[in-house]
């Protein structure tokens, strides 16, 4: 029973970085545009707990505005934990923010999915400013996009200029790292998702994170918080929280 509940709180959870949409099926134009449409129809609210209360949080958001986020039972809650590409193993799914055109992903942060999540949001869609952008006074108005696909190689990577677009890209790892390659934090992963690839290169200090199922209880003013609302919805469907200060990236 407790695995079970684990997992239901586990999947709610990483609903947060599918987007939402459960439309990204390629990188077709058409496919981005839905999906584009569902991540701007979708209330994300990144920022600190400022309150809670039996049926919301008040959170203020990176840019200075005061937000209320209702939850209730149904809401699922998540540890937004750290971690490392050393950690990454072959055939592992994956989500990574990222900017730059697509010909040119380059990650601001990723995101290691449990195998229980294997394929949730695959595709390639639009995303808003990731949480990593946001707290340190990114654009509020910038734009970006998700793809969730599996990683099929890894090798050293070419550094270059961080465009100014952002994306996230979500997949399943499999090849080690080239022999002789950068460190574990600074290497392209070419991620395959249904109907296409992107290369991504992830740069040396980017933030790796993955999550742990957890329960509203250990809500408390101050931590860092990533909710998402689904567009109609009365309350969050889930909401990651920063472990030990932690800013959720995503």
């Amino acid at each position: 029973m407790h695995r079970i509940k684990s997992l239901a709180l586990m999947g709610a959870a990483l609903t947060l970085v599918a987007g939402c949409s459960g439309t990204g099926t390629g990188s077709d134009a058409t496919a981005n545009d839905t999906a584009a449409t569902a991540a701007a129809s979708t209330g994300r609210v990144r920022g600190t707990v400022q309150a809670v209360t039996a049926n919301a949080l008040t959170v203020q958001t990176y840019d200075g505005k005061t937000v209320t986020v209702p939850i209730d039972a149904k809401t699922g809650y998540a540890w937004v934990v750290p971690s490392s590409l050393s950690s990454l193993k072959d055939g592992d799914f994956i989500g990574t923010a990222t900017t730059g055109p697509k010909t040119a992903l380059r990650a601001v942060e990723v995101v290691i999915f449990p195998e229980s999540m294997r394929g949730t949001g695959e595709g390639h869609y639009a995303w808003d400013v990731p949480g990593v952008v946001a707290a340190n006074g990114g654009d509020s108005a910038g734009s970006s996009a998700m793809t969730n696909g599996t990683v099929d190689a890894q090798s050293a990577m070419t550094n270059g200029t961080v465009e100014p677009q952002s994306a996230m890209t979500n997949g399943t790892v499999t090849g080690g790292a080239a022999p002789g390659a950068a460190s574990s934090t600074n290497r392209v992963l070419s991620v395959s998702y249904k109907g296409g690839n992107v290369k991504v290169a992830v740069p040396a200090g980017v933030p790796i994170v993955r999550f742990d199922p957890t329960q509203k209880t250990v809500l408390a003013k101050g931590q860092k918080v990533f909710a998402v609302t689904p567009p109609g919805a009365s309350a969050a469907k889930s909401v990651a929280i920063g472990k030990d200060g932690l800013t959720p990236p995503m």
